[in-house]
Parts: structure tokens; sequence; C-alpha cells
């Protein structure tokens, strides 16, 4: 009996759920459990359970099994991603081996020519077996094997890569398959950058996940062949691969077929500066086919959401984002963008780069190089009589005093500064050089922001906390809880997975326009705005996340450093 007649008569799926998984099974040539599971119908785990009732074979939890490195060499790294499976124990004169794929039998054969010893396949999820081959032998480990073994070398290893050619070596398939696997595996471990350093005796690739920066596995070998790894990089951003005393910008666009979700579009941002052991390569991941996230689920609380919508529905003023990089101000002015537009208004931003397409939204990318600038960009889009504008940064005068005389003949604005809190942004404004009585006049309200991580929602647990772990201004009730993760595989064993926002609020009221004119300083007006209830601090947002569960103390108190 097939594997779909099984589930059927265990009463997993339905006689038509099954009908219609043959036809797409028919269609697209994809195996019949993998379809059912693209299709929703049935859990991994069900999947597992009626293919080793089917096959006679142990299912296993590779997440929670622990292998010898001994046994791991029982096994070519090129073979085991050949045939996706491995070694996980061995007795006397038997290697056990798993597998995801109890179909291929041909696999059998080969193991046991090449191990020396008789074969036992175990029964394997498909995502944690490709996760264990990853940690365990390292990203792209194949490739590189058989690298080293084509480029020979010294005996320390080193390779003669001008010897061989730079441009013939970053243009060889081994190469270009190795520069593809990390840039993969940084996609499917959610990773915002990605991070080359040279090393005098290393190559250190680590990938940023949900803000931290983490290793990646990858093999010491990697470091022979830094060179060509990223002459590969500067070919694909089309740079000048012979220039190495010189930092060197450029864009790539990467496109990868995700397993059951069509092909994404990743646009990367390429850095490349010169370092003392070689070029450093900085990558920075925009998914452009990536859903645009709503104000809700961002993170910002009813409280400032409803203020927030009153602002940006206003005809006309300045409306700023503040925080440092990476905090994720561009993707809460997307946000605040796609609550209001409509047919009704006419919206047009400048930014650089463009990191998410919005409909009904004119997005004009920054060009340097031909003098589209900030300034530039927002002086004819003016010409174009837009409702509201959007600009990716005020990072000068002329930018910022633009931006002033745009608010004053009735246009709304948008744009981000890199302050630290929401009252900073007025001094930064007044720094620039804008006179007082323009920042007063113009601006309605500033938003400043961080990123913390969530916990975990595999691993999330309550605990009672300890009352010398908290912050001294941190009240929390006799009997209550906080929530902290565990660590398991869906996290990476931190506890986090994913992100949301901290948000601070500062509306500007006739109060405050006064204290701007007389260039108080920006404690000053936070405190001022606070006693009067104009100002809702990150460190309250903070806090009541803690107390909800969805991030942890430790978290907040990194993300403010407080």
């Amino acid at each position: 009996m097939g594997i779909g007649m099984t589930l059927v008569e265990k009463g997993l799926i339905s006689p038509k759920q099954l009908e219609i998984a043959l036809a797409e099974k028919v269609a697209s040539g994809e195996r019949l459990d993998r379809v059912l599971l693209q299709k929703g119908f049935v859990t991994r785990d069900q999947v597992l359970a009626v293919m080793g009732e089917q096959f006679h074979m142990q299912v296993v939890d590779l997440a929670t099994v622990e292998v010898e490195p001994k046994v791991l060499q029982k096994l070519p790294s090129k073979l085991v991603y050949r045939q996706s499976c491995v070694p996980i124990s061995q007795d006397a004169n038997r290697l056990i081996v798993a597998t995801s794929d109890p179909f291929g039998l041909d696999t059998l054969d080969e193991l046991r020519l090449v191990a020396g010893c008789a074969i036992d396949l175990v029964l394997a999820d498909e995502d944690d077996l490709r996760k264990f081959i990853r940690t365990h032998y390292g990203v792209g480990s194949d490739t590189l094997d058989q690298m080293s073994a084509d480029a020979g070398g010294d005996a320390s290893g080193a390779v003669d890569v001008a010897a061989a050619g730079e441009l013939e070596q970053a243009q060889e398939a081994s190469v270009i398959k190795l520069v593809n696997d990390l840039l993969i595996e940084a996609v499917n471990e959610r990773a915002t950058d990605v991070h080359i350093e040279p090393y005098e005796h290393e190559l250190i690739v680590r990938y940023r996940i949900d803000g931290i920066l983490q290793r990646a596995n990858v093999s010491s070998s990697i470091h022979r062949f830094g060179a060509a790894i990223i002459s590969r990089i500067k070919i694909m951003a089309n740079l000048n691969i012979a220039e190495k005393r010189l930092p060197q910008d450029g864009r790539i666009t990467f496109r990868y077929r995700v397993e059951h979700g069509g092909v994404q579009e990743y646009d990367l941002r390429i850095s490349v500066i010169p370092m003392l052991f070689g070029e450093g390569v900085v990558l920075r991941l925009l998914n452009k086919s990536a859903v645009l996230m709503s104000l809700n689920d961002l993170g910002m609380p009813d409280n400032i959401l409803d203020r927030w919508d009153t602002m940006i529905n206003r005809p006309h003023g300045i409306l700023l984002v503040t925080g440092p990089t990476g905090s994720g101000k561009s993707t809460t002015l997307y946000g605040s963008l796609n609550r209001i537009v409509s047919d009704d208004i006419k919206v047009i931003t400048v930014e650089d780069p463009v990191e998410y397409h919005v409909s009904g939204v004119n997005q004009i990318q920054v060009h340097t190089k031909v003098g589209l600038t900030f300034a530039t960009g927002l002086r004819s889009i003016l010409r174009h009589a837009p409702d509201v504008v959007m600009i990716g940064e005020i990072r000068d005068k002329e930018t910022a005093e633009t931006a002033v005389q745009a608010s004053l003949t009735g246009h709304l604005v948008f744009s981000t500064l890199h302050t630290n809190d929401a009252a900073g942004a007025t001094t930064r404004l007044l720094d620039m050089g804008v006179e007082p009585f323009l920042v007063s006049s113009s601006v309605e309200g500033i938003l400043a922001q961080r990123l913390v991580r969530r916990v975990c929602s595999e691993c999330g647990t309550v605990y009672h906390p300890d009352s010398a772990d908290l912050p001294k201004d941190f009240n929390l009730a006799t009997k209550a809880t906080l929530t902290s993760g565990t660590g398991c595989r869906a996290c990476r064993n931190t506890g986090y997975r994913g992100r949301l926002g901290l948000y601070e609020l500062l509306t500007i009221t006739d109060n405050l326009r006064e204290m701007i004119m007389d260039r108080v300083n920006a404690p000053r007006i936070a405190a001022a705005a606070m006693q009067s209830g104009d100002l809702y601090t990150l460190k309250e947002d903070g806090y009541a996340k803690a107390l909800a569960g969805q991030t942890t103390i430790t978290e907040v108190m990194r993300a403010l450093s407080v």
C-alpha cells in the first residue's frame, strides 16, 4: 500500500485531498509525501511516522542526537551532501546512517562500498537533516574539499592565486557554487548581513541574525580561497577586481528558489574595504519579495499607534523616525505610508536604497554619481505636486532646510534621523544649522525606536524572576512572571527568534515649540514632555513588552543600554 492510501486509511488525509495531491504530483514530478506537506494536508511528524512504519525504519530526531567526530568521518562530506545522508552511530560491524529518502535504495549500495561495512538506515526529517549536515560538516564543505584537492598548495596550505589567475579562479564553477552556498545559508538563517573578514591565518564568515552577529560554520580551509571568493563577489557586483587599495561599493541582485515557495529576489548591497590581510566584505541582504509588515506586526503599542495615526493623516508638517542604524526606521516609514496611501493622495519617496516596493507610491532611487541626492531629488519632486513626501534620511543642512520648506508649503514630510531618542532630534536639526523658528513650526511628531529579539515561540517558558536580576526601576508584582527561551533548533539555541520594535513618541506641543525656539537641550525637552504626558518612552515600552512575555528584560537592557 502506498503512502497516500496509508494516510487515508489512518484518517490523516481525506480521499479528496489524496486526489488533489496525486494530480499535483503528476504535474510537478515531485514526490507525493512532499506534495502533501506543501499543501498542508499533513505534518512532517505524521509523514515520518507512516514512512517509518512502511519501510520498517526507526525514526530519529536529529536535534537530540550527539555524534562522535570519528563517526562523522566514516563518510566523506562530498557523499554526505550528494546523497543527503549522515552517519550518526557505529557498533562493531555496522554503521547507522540517517536519511530522509527511504526510496533511494541505490544509495545503500554506494554507502556500503565507501564505508566498507554493513549499513543500517534510519529515517529523519528532511529539514533537520540539512541543518545537521550544515552544523557538523560546515557550509559548502563538499565544495571546499574538492577545491582543496584540485588546488594542491604548499606545506602551509597556501594557494598561489596570482599564478592560478585570479579572474579565472573566481569564475570557476566550484568558487561560484561556494559563494552561492554562503548566500543561500544566509537567506535560510534569516540573516540581514554577511561579514567576510580576512585575518593572517583564517577567513571568518559571520551572519547577523536578529541583530546579533554569529559565526557561520565553515571549514578552516576556506582561508585558502579567500581572494577567489572576494573576487567572485566583486565580479557579481560589477566592481574592479584589480583594485585592492581603495574601498568599493556595489549591488547584486540575487534570485533564490525557495522550496515550496517560488523564487525570492534579494538586493545585496556590497561594501569592500582593504584591510591588513586582504579585503573585507560586508553584504546587506534586502528581500525585495518580502511582504510589507504592518505597524501592529512591528510591535507598535496601541497608545502610540492611535497618536501616530492622527499625525500621519495631517495635511502638512514633518514627522521624523529616529534611531541607530538597523533599528527598523525605514520599515516603520513604509508601514506608515501603507496606512495612508490611496487614490486620493500622491506619495513620492527618495530613498537609498529602495528597500520595499509599495503599491501606489512613486519611489526614486538616490544616485549620487550623477548628482541625484536626497536634497536635489526632493527639490525636483516638489514640482510633481505630491501630497506626501518621504526622504530616506536627513543627512545635511541642505536636505533639512528643503524638507522644512516642503512642509511649510503644504506637504506632509516623512524622514529619518540618527539620534538616540526622540527629543534629541530637535537639537540635531538645530546643530545642522536649521533656524529654531523653522524647526518649531514644521516638526509635528518624533518617533524613536529600537529593535529587540522576540522570545522564541517554540521554547519560551514562564519563570519567576529574582528581584536582584531586575533593574531597580522595573516594577514587578510579587507573583508576576516573565518569559524566556531555553533554546531549541528553531532559534539556533539562542532562545530568541524574530524581532519587534520598541517605540517612543514625542508630540510637539506649543510648550515644546517655545522650548525649541529658546534652544533648550534635549533632556529638558524630554522631561517637560514626560511631565505633560506627551512622551511615552522606549524604556516604558520595553518593560511593558517584557511583562507581556514578548521579549526579556535582558534584551531590553541590551537594546537601550540601561
